[in-house]
């Protein structure tokens, strides 16, 4: 029984490999593909009002403030995590290439006016992460 389930997949193989090699391969670039980034976030017990609070009053005006398309955010209600919140890639794929991209540079600067200077910034984003227990980031194209 054995040797016949392997044989069928030697053949079957085979018959893959034909009809891959008798199609003429040619490269194609995407057209105009969306990409964004997802950030799925696990609060510490007790902290997601704190946090929020600090995205509301602080990063969404930082966003707004910076000219910036605000991230789109939805609440978890299975798995892990608590928050998934999703980037669009302005330039696409391209945006991984910046240790920092210049509309994070506008957003710090937003987030510096709104706290009253870049160390107070540098500290809300502490805070911030402070009450964060886990978090990942995935990176997905639209369909």
């Amino acid at each position: 029984m054995r040797q016949i389930k392997y044989l069928f997949l030697a053949i079957a193989f085979l018959f893959s490999c034909q009809l891959l090699s008798a199609q003429e391969m040619k490269a194609k670039k995407m057209d105009n593909p969306v990409w964004v980034k997802m950030d799925f976030v696990k609060f510490e017990p007790g902290k997601m009002d704190k946090a929020k609070a600090i995205i509301h009053d602080y990063f969404s005006k930082a966003d707004k403030n910076a000219g910036i398309t605000a991230p789109t955010s939805y609440s978890m209600t299975t798995g892990s995590y608590d928050m998934v919140v999703i980037w669009e890639m302005e330039e696409g794929i391209e945006t991984l290439n910046y240790e920092m991209s210049p509309n994070d540079v506008k957003w710090i600067g937003e987030l510096s006016k709104l706290t009253g200077g870049q160390e107070m910034a540098m500290e809300k984003l502490d805070e911030f992460y402070s009450y964060l227990a886990d978090w990942k980031t995935e990176i997905a194209r639209k369909e």
